[in-house]
């Protein structure tokens, strides 16, 4: 039996659900991804804080499910926020497909979880 792609783990601080994802995000695994997020997140929280630091790889269907996850979070009047260091290799493939229209990225969970308890703009 094969390892898994990704691991998934979760914590909350306050308000804010924080979901961080070792290894890869690809069309195998991409939807068992949205829907253990799906689960985990509770209709009163503020939003998810998706912790991408140690994730090695991420292809189209990983970006489309970031976009989809920002649209359904948007529905119930919550926000997405990432995780992505300035140096990791997906920041810029992040930055080409404009994730920061609908998720902006912020360098550290600390960061990322302190923005989302701000009034959105």
């Amino acid at each position: 039996m094969r390892d898994p792609l990704a691991q998934l783990s979760f914590d909350e601080v306050g308000s804010v659900l924080v979901g961080r994802v070792e290894g890869e995000i690809e069309s195998v695994n991409a939807e068992q991804i949205r829907a253990a997020l799906a689960r985990k997140l509770a209709n009163d929280s503020a939003g998810l804080v998706l912790d991408l630091s140690h994730a090695a790889y991420l292809d189209s269907a990983g970006i489309e499910l970031l976009f989809d996850l920002a649209r359904r979070l948007r529905t119930h009047r919550q926000r997405l926020r990432l995780v992505v260091p300035a140096a990791a290799p997906m920041r810029r493939v992040l930055d080409l497909c404009d994730i920061e229209e609908v998720a902006p990225m912020d360098a550290t969970v600390d960061g990322a979880v302190e923005a989302l308890g701000k009034p959105a703009d």
